[in-house]
């Protein structure tokens, strides 16, 4: 009868840890899961965001003199020297550094996820 009862109780051990760890994966199941939406809230406003300083930045840069424009006037004096063929490699060669850049990647990446 020894033998049954401490079968018993090590069946009723075995359970009540079983239960516990049940409770504690549902718990951080919840927890993830609050989180996830908490930060989903506060990233809704981010893209938004994103676009407004975008648009800033190019309202100062557009109204700024100097620097900002001595570039593309050189670039159109050197397109205008070389012609068309020189700018289409020009562009190539821009399309694919910024192709091949980790920002862009990781943006891309992101983009897909969120389509997904």
């Amino acid at each position: 009868m020894s033998q049954s009862r401490t079968k018993l109780e090590h069946g009723d051990a075995i359970a009540q840890v079983e239960r516990r760890i049940e409770l504690r994966r549902a718990r951080m199941v919840r927890h993830v899961t609050e989180a996830r939406d908490a930060l989903r809230e506060r990233a809704k406003p981010l893209p938004l965001l994103g676009v407004v300083a975008v648009g800033v930045a190019a309202l100062v840069l557009g109204r700024t003199g100097g620097r900002i424009e001595a570039a593309p006037r050189r670039a159109a004096r050197v397109t205008a020297k070389s012609g068309v063929a020189a700018a289409a490699i020009a562009l190539l060669q821009t399309v694919l550094r910024l192709g091949t850049s980790p920002l862009v990647r990781a943006g891309w990446s992101m983009y897909a996820r969120r389509r997904a």
